[in-house]
């Protein structure tokens, strides 16, 4: 199945990620595993770890037993837009 929302919570080391949808108002808790596939706009692979609250995803999903268990999760943005910069100034004295 698939639907759209955004990131609500992700943590990596209990393999889960909740989602905000149009139609719920709580967040819904899924499962990934290593099989989940992670992936910008133009289907180029990203990494999970890049995956951050309130990022708006597409994601497919199938039911197993009881659980809800993500198959691939498709960035909305650019993980550029997400990337956060940094900059550093120099200031030397004459």
């Amino acid at each position: 199945m698939d639907a759209t929302g955004t990131i609500t919570t992700f943590t990596p080391s209990s393999n889960v990620i909740s989602f905000r949808t149009e139609t719920s108002a709580e967040p819904v808790r899924y499962y990934f595993t290593k099989e989940t596939t992670v992936v910008d706009p133009e289907g180029q692979a990203v990494e999970m770890s890049m995956l951050r609250p309130d990022m708006p995803v597409r994601y497919s999903y199938v039911k197993e037993g009881d659980r809800m268990v993500i198959t691939k999760v498709t960035l909305e943005k650019p993980i550029s837009y997400y990337k956060k910069e940094t900059t550093t100034t120099t200031t030397t004295n004459p």
